[in-house]
């Protein structure tokens, strides 16, 4: 089972802390590997895990059914009361947010909370 990551509320590393998740690496070694501590796009999240050896898209999937996500993914949740979006690492349909979750794989989302897209991987 993989460790989670919690992200400091202030930071706008979410793609960084999953990718962290994912990876079993220090979340700064991450940050360094990307090159900035803030919002990620798919392809920087991407070519990171490339670097690990996880192979994965460039782009994300979008859900047709939650029940489609596969065993290990990163994925984007949006609400619908705004316009941001955060990433999350998924394993085994465990959530692993670093900021609306637990160790434990379980989140604390309001109900407009939604995982829009994924990026399957495999290590």
């Amino acid at each position: 089972m993989r460790r989670w990551v919690r992200q400091d509320s202030r930071t706008r590393t979410s793609g960084q802390v999953a990718v962290a998740v994912v990876t079993e690496r220090p979340v700064e070694e991450i940050i360094k590997r990307v090159g900035h501590s803030h919002h990620t796009t798919t392809r920087e999240l991407a070519a990171v895990l490339d670097h690990y050896g996880y192979l994965c898209p460039r782009r994300c999937v979008p859900v047709k059914d939650p029940r489609d996500i596969p065993k290990l993914a990163i994925a984007q949740v949006h609400s619908n009361r705004s316009s941001r979006w955060h990433w999350v690492a998924i394993e085994d349909g465990r959530i692993f947010d670093g900021l609306w979750g637990d160790a434990y794989g379980v989140v604390e989302w309001t109900s407009d909370f939604r995982i829009t897209c994924y990026l399957p991987i495999e290590d």
